[in-house]
């Protein structure tokens, strides 16, 4: 990827690259302004307003992403590389109409939605991307660790797969990948770590944000959707019907996790959602929670030309969640939308999720999940 930053090919580019405030975008700004080739603009995007949170006073909502803070951090890291100071882009509209609002929607369901999946997708590098690709040859830049061929747009994952970011790259728009630069994907994030403190950056011992995409991190997640979403109560259930008490909204819970029941002494775990109704199983191996086949919904982002797939059902890899090992799969291309098969099973596959499908390294399509089919055959 660097040796194409240095081709003489590139003279006079723009290179606009979207800082964070984080590491990652600092070392690929870093690695970015040691080029002669590109012109580089640094941009800043604000995706979320403080001002349009109910509250600041439950315990979910007390501090937002800060994003005046993690502005400083990119003009001081701009400031130290001699780089322009990065344009402020304003798209918290745009992140509450196509990310923020129709994930709230999903929640409402029952569902669980990735918005740092749908804010790759609509927002960095879409609505960014119109905004400030003005010349035909302008190039945007992130510190994701996944990897691009810009002359194909074949999205592949990173050479550290413990920080491998494909997945959450598998919903963007192919036609744009060949306009984006990931000078991360071929580092090791340790080797990130160390090229920052040798470029003495001032946020070099940063921490990593782990909240959603541009709202932040919130001690209490749950309580804080409620602020958004009218909680509608209903009853923790056995698979076989049976009520073992009163939950919260289905917000609260997704497959997979601990659920506390007062009165009830021993561990469950949610492994199912019927109606407004929550079911719960004693083992997180349960066969309810082993699944077997994913349908997803008519969505489907293809990254390659469905000419160069094999007939279907062809063989694969699929990915539901970051940081997951590969499962091997077959998928069956049905009309408008995937079957996917899983040779073994996954664990705590939620509707609502994404599921990405890989060739090898390369990303090939990816696509929301309708539903989902137990390992006894149970569909939820």
């Amino acid at each position: 990827m660097l040796g194409r930053l240095s081709s003489a090919t590139n003279q006079n580019k723009r290179a606009i690259i979207a800082m964070s405030g984080g590491v990652d975008s600092s070392v690929a700004a870093a690695l970015l302004s040691q080029q002669s080739s590109y012109t580089v603009q640094p941009v800043f995007m604000r995706n979320w307003d403080t001002r349009d949170e109910y509250t600041q006073s439950t315990p979910g909502g007390v501090k937002g992403c800060e994003w005046e803070i993690d502005y400083a951090n990119a003009k001081a890291v701009c400031t130290h590389l001699n780089l322009p100071q990065p344009q402020l882009v304003d798209l918290s509209s745009e992140y509450w109409l196509r990310v923020f609002s129709p994930s709230l929607d999903i929640w409402r369901n029952g569902q669980t939605p990735n918005p740092d999946i749908a804010c790759n997708r609509h927002i960095k590098f879409d609505a960014l991307a119109h905004k400030v690709l003005k010349g035909d040859d302008d190039v945007l830049v992130t510190g994701h660790y996944a990897q691009v061929d810009t002359l194909t747009g074949t999205l592949s994952r990173a050479v550290d797969r413990n920080k491998d970011q494909s997945y959450y790259l598998s919903a963007v728009n192919k036609n744009i990948l060949n306009r984006v630069l990931l000078p991360l994907g071929s580092l090791h994030k340790q080797h990130t770590r160390f090229l920052a403190h040798s470029l003495n950056l001032p946020n070099a011992n940063r921490d990593e944000s782990m909240g959603i995409c541009f709202i932040g991190e919130r001690r209490h997640f749950g309580s804080w959707l409620d602020d958004y979403i009218h909680t509608k109560k209903g009853l923790f259930i056995t698979p076989h019907g049976h009520s073992l008490g009163e939950h919260n909204g289905l917000h609260h819970y997704t497959i997979g996790q601990k659920a506390r029941i007062g009165g009830v002494p021993k561990k469950l775990y949610v492994a199912a959602k019927k109606g407004n109704d929550v079911v719960v199983v004693d083992s997180p191996q349960h066969n309810l929670l082993k699944c077997k086949t994913i349908i997803t919904h008519a969505d489907i982002n293809w990254l390659v030309s469905m000419d160069h797939l094999p007939n279907t059902p062809f063989e694969a890899t699929a990915q539901v969640r970051h940081r997951q090992l590969e499962s091997r799969c077959t998928v069956q291309v049905e009309h408008d939308h995937l079957m996917v098969n899983y040779q073994h099973f996954e664990m705590a596959v939620a509707p609502g999720q994404t599921c990405a499908i890989y060739m090898g390294d390369v990303c090939i399509a990816s696509a929301t999940i309708d539903k989902t089919i137990s390992v006894d055959g149970i569909l939820h």
